[in-house]
């Protein structure tokens, strides 16, 4: 009743794997029930009766104890149907020969009544199968109790309680058994063994009300610990470590014995920070840089402390989750949030260059026009001007230039036509168009050229930089000052050199170029600019594949510095 109630509790609370126990206990109990029945018979065949019914729970037992075991620790590959009959030839061969016994005496070679006692006995001599049955019996409850020990060996305290209460309640049996074997009987012939299963029951029983038995298995924590995408170390109250998860050994790509036993640090190179953060032995979470493997990648790091029953440290368990991608695309959220700051700054820019910079030079020439139909401005007075005029309209052809070629550019719109083209001609096109304006402004404007100046690029970028860097050279210079255009040959590429002697630029506007940062400064003379021309230059001399180089310093010039390839 006791076991049938106990077994009864254990199949209706779980699957598959523990029924197995209940099977085992089950089959104990037929082998006491049938036992008793057998001592309790007075003829040798009643005897024999009994005891092949015995052998139902003597043979299969310990084939159901190591199915269990290899079932509970999760070693599912070796529970397959192919292993089945590795498991249960024997039994099944045990139970047939002794069922057959009278007729090739293999497992018991004679059997015979014993009268010398206070009732009848059954005295047995073995036959030879009798000793594979007994070591089969004993192989079997060895490999299923060191499967549990070596499986929850690292355990935490609830988890080891269990197991041990497992491994208690198989062994008891196991040893009235092993003195059975070795002679030490009462009455010669009584075997004690069925009737030591009541402690197994009596444990299990305490497991099941104390210990919550079969409720919560070991091997279900170790699978959640197995599959979880996050690396996780365990260190014991030394911060050693005695326990990691298959995820972390992939990341690690070490082996168990390089990893157990080590602190962090000999485990994972440059984690000394962790080690502050292990030693508190506080709950806390940070993020770090590390190089797990072969290469450094970005980890959210999360320290747990695992309490005792005196809610003492017993040890910590430390959580990687890599979070390198994340970091990745949030690193690139900020970079378009600010890409995006500064395109709506350089909007803003534009419609103030639209509303101020083409508007009032337009809207003068415009006046000029009303003032000169209606008779207000002479012939003369308006050849007087015509010079200025001429200069604003430069400078508003350039400014039109600019915006069109920047909105280009941002609209991501652009087509690039490479072909090749001697820059020598190009420069000396730039030449005559700013040779008069570096006149009026008493500055010497020259191009210096050495070796073969051709170059493959798109002509039209290369120009607009020309012009800007030229423009720009002219505008910060004054009397008595050089801007200088020097074009050399390099061998596969042609350098591009643009140099004055001019007011120079600070370092702090020096560092907002170097940056590709928008912003404008008046000329020598007062003159005005956008802060396009640069950022243009800078992005045209990179799809061309150069780099612009800039050196200066204020009060003595600038020198701009990039390379044109040429094929």
């Amino acid at each position: 009743m006791i076991v049938a109630g106990i077994s009864s509790v254990i199949i209706y609370r779980l699957g598959d794997s523990v029924r197995w126990f209940a099977i085992t206990m089950l089959l104990v109990a037929i082998w006491a029930l049938a036992y008793g029945f057998e001592l309790s018979s007075s003829t040798l065949e009643a005897m024999l009766r009994w005891v092949r019914i015995e052998y139902v729970g003597i043979a299969f037992a310990p084939g159901t104890w190591l199915w269990f075991c290899l079932k509970y620790t999760g070693l599912h590959k070796w529970t397959s149907r192919k292993f089945f009959p590795l498991v249960f030839g024997i039994p099944i061969l045990t139970f047939l020969l002794v069922v057959s016994n009278p007729w090739h005496h293999l497992h018991y070679k004679e059997v015979d009544l014993y009268l010398d006692g206070p009732f009848p006995l059954l005295a047995i001599t073995v036959g030879p199968w009798y000793y594979v049955h007994v070591g089969f019996f004993y192989i079997s409850l060895f490999t299923g109790s060191l499967l549990l020990v070596y499986r929850f060996r690292f355990a935490e305290a609830f988890f080891k309680n269990q197991t041990y209460l497992l491994l208690l309640a198989g062994f008891v049996p196991w040893v009235f058994n092993l003195v059975y074997l070795f002679g030490y009987r009462p009455f010669e012939h009584i075997d004690l063994t069925p009737y030591a299963f009541l402690f197994m029951y009596i444990f299990v029983g305490i497991g099941l009300l104390r210990f919550e038995l079969f409720n919560i298995r070991p091997i279900a924590r170790d699978k959640v610990f197995e599959v979880i995408t996050k690396g996780i170390l365990v260190f014991d109250p030394s911060l050693r470590i005695i326990d990691f998860n298959p995820s972390i050994k992939k990341w690690i790509g070490k082996k168990p014995s390089e990893i157990i036993g080590k602190s962090i640090a000999g485990v994972i190179p440059g984690s000394e920070s962790l080690e502050a953060f292990l030693s508190k032995k506080e709950q806390a979470k940070t993020e770090a840089s590390l190089q797990i493997g072969e290469i450094a990648r970005d980890y959210s790091v999360e320290f747990i402390p695992m309490l005792g029953s005196k809610s003492n440290v017993t040890g910590m368990l430390v959580l990687f989750e890599d979070i390198t991608q994340e970091k990745s695309i949030q690193n690139q959220i900020l970079r378009q949030s600010e890409e995006l700051k500064n395109m709506n700054s350089l909007k803003d820019k534009l419609f103030s260059i639209i509303s101020h910079d083409l508007k009032g030079p337009i809207f003068g020439i415009r006046e000029l026009i009303k003032l000169s139909q209606n008779g207000d401005v002479s012939r003369d007075d308006f050849f007087d001007i015509l010079p200025e005029i001429n200069k604003s309209m430069d400078s508003v052809s350039i400014l039109l230039e600019n915006l069109l070629a920047w909105t280009s550019s941002q609209m991501k719109g652009e087509f690039i036509q490479k072909k090749f083209f001697d820059l020598e001609k190009l420069v000396n096109q730039e030449f005559d168009l700013f040779e008069n304006m570096a006149k009026e402004k008493g500055i010497t404007l020259r191009v210096q050229r050495y070796g073969n100046l051709e170059v493959f690029a798109d002509k039209n970028m290369i120009d607009l930089s020309l012009r800007n860097l030229i423009s720009n050279a002219i505008k910060f210079s004054g009397k008595g000052d050089l801007v200088t255009i020097i074009l050399k040959d390099m061998g596969r590429e042609v350098q591009v050199k643009v140099k004055d002697t001019g007011l120079g630029i600070n370092a702090e506007n020096l560092e907002k170029l170097r940056r590709r940062e928008s912003f404008t400064t008046p000329g020598k003379n007062k003159e005005g600019g956008t802060g396009l021309g640069m950022l243009l230059v800078h992005e045209y001399v990179k799809k061309n594949g150069g780099e612009l180089q800039i050196q200066s310093q204020e009060s003595l010039g600038s020198e701009f510095t990039f390379n044109i390839p040429k094929g």
